[in-house]
């Protein structure tokens, strides 16, 4: 063989191998894009793939193709701020941590009971480690952001009046696809997406009598006047106190979540991207999540 023929045949035998790997690529997005289209494939299963191709450059365009889909407005999605009652709301998340709803209300940690109690402000926006933050929920029922604040509000003051941002748009039919939506964001922007294991007790499987013993062992004096100034309770008694928290206990389990928190549930901050970045992008019907496919993109 010539050394001309030698060289076409290893330019045709390397186009060949381009071709291939081309079409093992669009292969593989056309399954990721079928997979996130069905809307039997579950949260748990549908964030997985997330977690496994949010850093890869096809998926991240195809991810981002919600403008050039053929329909730029209907992945648009809507955030209102307004208020509700607490105890409206239903949660999303499966777990809601005992501690993270009682610690800090048993004891005023960081103005957090007077917050909830609405003696720093009504309607009620509780505080975070980025100043206070209204609750983000889907068609102001849903939580999908903040579960820890609200179940504070729920343990202290469940008909609370609080403050919410809530989510809407045309291709958003339930909390599920609100949840998705919302992941499917998180990885287009921040190239990441990143859950938190659920650490300690669950209060939804705790009792009342429980809380009312932890609550009599740790409320302090100062809560206790808080509650009395609220008029949750009569006068200053730790019985009385723990008595009222335990009332609460079933109020808060009848708007339980069914979504696993390490499995399911968004961390925009430790994925990369703050929450205000995820909520605008959006707004502006990019994120590709109603039934994307490959030929949304347009390069």
């Amino acid at each position: 063989m010539s050394f001309s023929s030698f060289k076409n045949s290893k330019l045709i035998f390397e186009n060949f191998r381009k071709f291939i790997n081309e079409q093992d690529e669009t292969s593989a997005i056309e399954k990721v894009a079928n997979k996130l289209a069905d809307p039997g494939t579950p949260l748990s299963q549908y964030v997985a793939i997330l977690k496994k191709y949010a850093k890869d450059p096809s998926f991240r365009a195809l991810a981002s193709a919600g403008q050039t889909d053929g329909d730029p407005e209907d992945e648009r999605v809507k955030v209102t701020r307004g208020a509700v009652a607490a105890k409206s709301l239903t949660a999303t998340q499966a777990e809601i941590g005992f501690g993270n709803s009682l610690d800090d209300q048993l004891t005023n940690a960081f103005g957090s009971t007077e917050a909830a109690l609405g003696l720093k402000g009504d309607p009620i926006v509780m505080g975070s480690k980025e100043g206070p933050v209204p609750l983000l929920v889907w068609d102001n029922k849903y939580v999908l952001d903040g579960h820890h604040r609200w179940s504070q509000i729920m343990m202290t003051n469940p008909e609370g009046s609080v403050v919410v941002d809530s989510i809407s748009g045309p291709a958003i039919d339930n909390e599920e696809e609100a949840l998705k939506a919302m992941q499917l964001a998180i990885a287009s922007a921040a190239g990441n997406v990143e859950t938190k294991p659920f650490k300690g007790e669950n209060l939804m499987q705790a009792s009342p009598q429980q809380v009312a013993q932890h609550a009599l062992a740790n409320v302090t004096e100062e809560v206790l006047q808080l509650l009395v100034k609220a008029g949750k309770i009569e006068k200053p008694d730790k019985k009385l106190a723990a008595r009222y928290f335990a009332n609460n206990v079933p109020v808060i389990k009848k708007s339980q979540g069914r979504f696993s928190r390490e499995k399911s549930m968004p961390q925009a901050g430790k994925s990369g991207v703050a929450q205000d970045a995820v909520n605008k992008v959006l707004g502006t019907g990019k994120i590709n999540f109603q039934s994307p496919k490959p030929t949304d993109i347009k390069k």
